[in-house]
């Protein structure tokens, strides 16, 4: 056996080591120029690149609509508060025209022929409403003459609403109510959905029957706008005072379990959502307004409760479940418990703060 000696051993295996191991990059001598102490510092390049195009609005209406464009531009355009009577009974007509464009394929159906004929069989608005609401108010009594005595009571009653929404200020407020429907609740492809079937819009007009006879101040019309409200509390879960004020273009959303009580006042353009108590703290008030005051252009939302006699000023949201007992500012938010929703500088604070009343 020959013996290498280490010098040799070395030799052969130097050309192995020197294959198997890559050589290593020195970070310095490869980067002579590079900042090790203000790394943190470097900024990427940015890549410029278009900007993206704006998203269109949404339409205001959903395809499906049933209102041609030219009418909703005229509803859109209408002033609920300061329209004259020539306009208010120009728009008027054409509501009704509408009603029976839309009414008219009803007929085809024995189960929905009653009802276009609610609409069909008349020339004007006042008319048409009057009908259909005269139907859900008169309730037959109990009695062997009772089938005589609900017509003769219908037929009362019908006439006296359409005298009523003939009238040029309630006109007025029915036709803001409709279209305030239309224009407010997507669900509504039409103007035949509200006149038809939003209780909330009937408990609203059978309303403002009561108030005007509420209004005339004898023994039997302040009965009869009593026994209206009782009878719009009974079908349809809805408690207006007729003493109370409320103005042109309000939407009881859904509806059920509103409560508005008699020295109440509401400014137009509202939209009010299920279970809102408009209602009094219970305190002796010794005949003083006790019932709150809501501008315009107010949202009311679910579950809210307005009580005693504040005021919440124009442009203003109650949230849902609110309840609120102080005056609210003009176009603030209010939310659980007489708390404001606002912003120390609207300008730069991205944060919400809330502020006691």
């Amino acid at each position: 056996m020959r013996y290498l000696s280490t010098a040799q051993g070395i030799t052969l295996l130097l050309p192995l080591i020197t294959h198997r191991t890559p050589a290593r990059t020195t970070m310095l001598s490869g980067y002579p120029e590079f900042d090790y102490e203000n790394v943190g510092n470097i900024k990427k390049p940015v890549q410029e690149t278009a900007p993206r195009p704006s998203p269109s609005p949404p339409p205001y209406r959903s395809p499906t609509s049933l209102v041609p464009p030219s009418l909703e531009s005229a509803l859109r355009g209408f002033d609920f508060a300061s329209s004259s009577d020539d306009e208010v009974a120009a728009i008027a007509a054409r509501l009704m025209e509408q009603l029976k464009r839309e009414a008219a394929p009803l007929s085809e159906s024995p189960l929905t022929a009653a009802l276009a004929d609610r609409v069909l069989l008349h020339d004007s608005l006042p008319g048409a409403l009057a009908n259909v609401l005269a139907s859900k108010m008169v309730r037959k009594d109990h009695t062997s003459k009772g089938t005589e005595v609900s017509r003769a009571e219908a037929a009362a009653l019908c006439k006296t609403m359409k005298s009523v929404y003939a009238s040029p200020p309630v006109l007025h407020a029915v036709v803001a109510d409709l279209i305030k429907c239309f224009l407010v609740d997507p669900a509504a492809d039409g103007l035949l959905q509200p006149m038809l079937f939003f209780k909330g819009f009937h408990a609203l007009q059978v309303y403002r029957v009561a108030h005007m006879l509420w209004g005339r101040g004898g023994t039997a019309d302040q009965a009869a706008a009593l026994m209206l409200q009782s009878r719009v509390s009974e079908a349809f879960s809805i408690d207006i005072h007729p003493g109370a004020t409320i103005g042109n273009g309000v939407m009881l959303d859904h509806a059920t379990g509103v409560v508005i009580g008699s020295t109440a006042i509401l400014g137009d353009d509202i939209y009010m959502l299920h279970q809102v108590t408009l209602g009094a703290t219970g305190k002796p008030t010794f005949g003083a307004k006790r019932h709150p005051t809501v501008g315009s252009r107010c949202v009311l939302g679910a579950s809210s409760t307005v009580l005693g006699d504040v005021t919440v000023g124009d442009g203003c949201t109650v949230g849902a479940s609110a309840i609120v007992t102080r005056d609210v500012p003009d176009d603030t938010t209010v939310v659980g418990v007489n708390k404001l929703v606002q912003k120390k500088d609207p300008e730069s604070d991205e944060y919400t703060w809330y502020y006691d009343i």
